[in-house]
């Protein structure tokens, strides 16, 4: 398994020498794939990113918990060269504090050339039976896996499209770490670390972003090394390439949840050291490869050990602890196997070139440490009892509670001037105006979409027409589900979706008087997968960072056509995010609704509270309560919520109304701090369509 303490750690660490006499610059590579060894420091005059390139290799930090092994390799000398975080002054800088203690005690021997995959930065896992599983890079991400660690066979499964995997064990399953380019690869800069989640390790769902991101557009970058520190933190390791270093570091960031990480100071390694790996159970020691700190390139790349008392400050060996030249060794990852010995999986090619014929071999590690109980990150349930009702545990934002309180009907179909009381008079969205009066939004059937005004927003007047339909259809807008949401410059955007386009917007610059429309779609049909978008509901997350929650309209289906079991149509959640709430980029994944990680059950016309505490409840429309076990209600849907602490992952779920099949929450923040939830709602009995409102309260934990 693939956790590890930081508390003393050792790297296995790959050193790439080429061509004898040639200067690094001389041996980048013009063609080189992203899939390609690890990188040289060919930038020594900061000009075009160097071509060599480690495929994503994932490196795993080990936590002092760890059941991991790998070993193999004849014993090394041992000149051990402290990397300082300082700027290097050149090219050929001897690097300081030399000590001749590691190698000494740790020998890695080669084992098997091949056991089986092709590809590059393995990653190894010991599962509780003996299996070794391997996640290899090679066309995507591949699994294979061995009973006897030397023979491999690949497992079919669903993985996340990326490189360089890196996984540790949750309570509940595994989180993954992976390294997702842009469509301008790894020379266009934007690459990133994102998360994926997996109940057996196999079938992957991608989860969210970690906040770690490529800064500049040189292609050393990636290959990711996660494990679980002793208290509970999980650190990722990252090769990248930074201002004022000449060759490639080692990163870290570190979090609290395994979801959004903060970078940690200064460097990890410096110097040319890559592709690092943290010994299972021994945070310790670490495997790295490695270019050459300086002057001609005579060896290929190899894999050298790293210490640390702290897990911060790491100091490498100068001889390697595993030679296979001429070939190039890199990308280590390992198992524990008993008495001090660990299986080490890494990527051998099959002669000197160091950008082909990429295998994965094994060696054997051996040395003085013994690993410790490797720690499991905790999660909550998945997947079972989505209706959550009990609270045993301390709270969190995930035990949130509301109580609705409702006050009765503020609109009807027939008040906004329809004769027919079952109009589709609906979709209510609130602005609190600069003068303290608040105006609601709504789709007023054919119309287009009206407003009405209130002083304390329970008793509403009609205004009128703010958009008018057949005038939207003439500018090629078509009307339909909407929310408003106030711009930095005071300015109000109104976004609508429809049936037929993406999501669309018109801007006002009085309050929500009259309207222009923008050009173009903020967020595409084919971008967001969907034939039809709804509901674009907005909360900020950062300085100039935005976060959209949308699902597709109501006449759609669900994702997949096998998701259909009968009944009203599946919907589910998705998010966007952006930086000036105009350009939308969807992020990949569901977070709510038939697909999602957790919450399964059908979700629609999502509205998103962004609390003072930093929690976030999406409040929803479950149009197919029972797959929720939701028996309780009237009707044929209730209104559910979730709270999560990102935003992102979202567990538990609770229900709010359960009567007059309510849809569309909308919600407002007085200037007395109390919420009002706006809602659709039908009794066909007494008004028809309307929308009613009510005090919504946090309940205390």
């Amino acid at each position: 398994m693939k956790s590890k303490l930081c508390t003393t750690g050792i790297v296995v660490i790959t050193f790439l020498m080429i061509v004898t006499g040639c200067t690094q610059e001389d041996n980048v590579t013009t063609n080189q794939t992203i899939d390609s060894v690890a990188t040289q420091d060919s930038n020594v005059l900061e000009t075009s990113p160097p071509n060599v390139t480690k495929v994503t290799s994932e490196v795993k930090l080990l936590d002092s918990t760890t059941i991991d092994s790998n070993q193999t390799e004849e014993p090394m000398k041992a000149t051990s060269v402290v990397i300082d975080a300082n700027v290097e002054s050149s090219p050929t800088e001897t690097l300081a504090n030399i000590s001749n203690d590691l190698v000494e005690s740790w020998t890695l021997e080669a084992e098997v050339d091949s056991v089986g995959p092709e590809g590059v930065s393995p990653e190894a896992v010991m599962l509780d039976d003996g299996t070794v599983r391997l996640y290899v890079t090679n066309m995507g991400i591949e699994i294979w896996e061995s009973t006897d660690g030397l023979s491999f066979n690949k497992v079919p499964a669903r993985t996340p499209p990326g490189s360089d995997p890196t996984v540790i064990r949750t309570s509940n399953g595994w989180r993954m770490y992976f390294t997702e380019h842009s469509n301008k690869g790894p020379d266009g800069g934007d690459s990133k670390i994102r998360t994926a989640i997996s109940n057996d390790g196999i079938d992957w769902i991608v989860d969210s972003d970690t906040g770690i991101v490529q800064e500049t557009n040189r292609r050393a970058w990636g290959v990711p090394d996660s494990f679980v520190l002793p208290n509970g933190q999980i650190r990722i390791m990252w090769t990248d390439m930074v201002p004022n270093k000449k060759r490639e570091v080692i990163r870290s960031a570190t979090s609290l949840d395994g979801i959004s990480f903060d970078k940690d100071a200064g460097l990890r390694l410096a110097g040319g050291f890559v592709d690092s790996y943290v010994l299972t159970g021994s945070p310790n020691f670490m495997l790295v490869s490695t270019t050459p700190p300086g002057g001609p390139i005579s060896k290929p790349q190899r894999l050298f050990l790293a210490r640390s008392e702290n897990g911060i400050d790491w100091s490498a060996d100068d001889t390697a602890l595993l030679d296979r030249t001429p070939r190039n060794a890199l990308d280590p990852t390992a198992v524990y196997i008993g008495e001090g010995n660990w299986r080490v999986y890494y990527t051998l090619t099959d002669g000197p070139d160091p950008f082909a014929g990429f295998r994965i071999a094994s060696a054997i590690l051996s040395g003085p440490n013994r690993p410790k109980p490797e720690p499991i990150i905790d999660t909550p349930q998945s997947n079972e009892l989505q209706n959550s009702t009990e609270i045993d545990s301390p709270a969190t934002c995930e035990d949130s509670k509301y109580l609705f309180e409702d006050l009765g009907i503020v609109l009807t179909a027939q008040d906004a001037g329809n004769p027919d009381p079952m109009a589709p008079m609906a979709n209510p969205s609130s602005l609190l105006l600069s003068d303290g009066n608040i105006r609601l939004f709504f789709t007023n059937a054919g119309a287009g979409i009206g407003s009405a005004l209130s002083t304390d927003g329970i008793n509403f007047a009609y205004e009128g027409i703010r958009i008018s339909g057949p005038e939207a259809m003439n500018q090629g807008v078509n009307l339909g589900p909407l929310r408003v949401y106030r711009l930095p410059d005071n300015r109000i955007r109104l976004f609508v979706g429809s049936s037929q386009t993406g999501v669309q917007s018109f801007v006002s610059d009085d309050e929500g008087q009259t309207f222009n429309v923008e050009p173009g779609e903020r967020i595409s049909q084919s971008a967001a997968d969907m034939k039809a978008i709804q509901k674009l509901s907005i909360i900020p997350v950062g300085e100039n960072l935005w976060q959209g929650y949308f699902g597709p309209a109501p006449q759609h289906g669900e994702p997949k056509k096998d998701m259909l079991q009968g009944g009203p149509p599946n919907h589910w959640l998705r998010r966007a995010t952006s930086s000036d709430l105009f350009d939308w980029n969807v992020e990949p994944g569901i977070i709510i609704g038939p697909g999602a990680p957790h919450l399964t059950a059908s979700a629609r016309e999502v509205y998103p509270l962004l609390r003072d505490d930093g929690c976030v409840t999406l409040f929803y429309q479950l149009n197919k309560p029972q797959d929720a076990g939701i028996r309780d209600f009237t009707g044929v849907a209730v209104m559910g919520y979730s709270t999560s602490q990102d935003g992102i992952i979202f567990r538990k779920q609770h229900v709010l109304i359960n009567a007059r099949d309510p849809a569309g929450a909308d919600i407002i923040r007085l200037q007395d701090q109390t919420y009002l939830m706006y809602h659709d709602s039908t009794d066909r009995n007494s008004y028809g369509h309307g929308i009613r409102v009510g005090r919504l309260t946090i309940i205390e934990n």
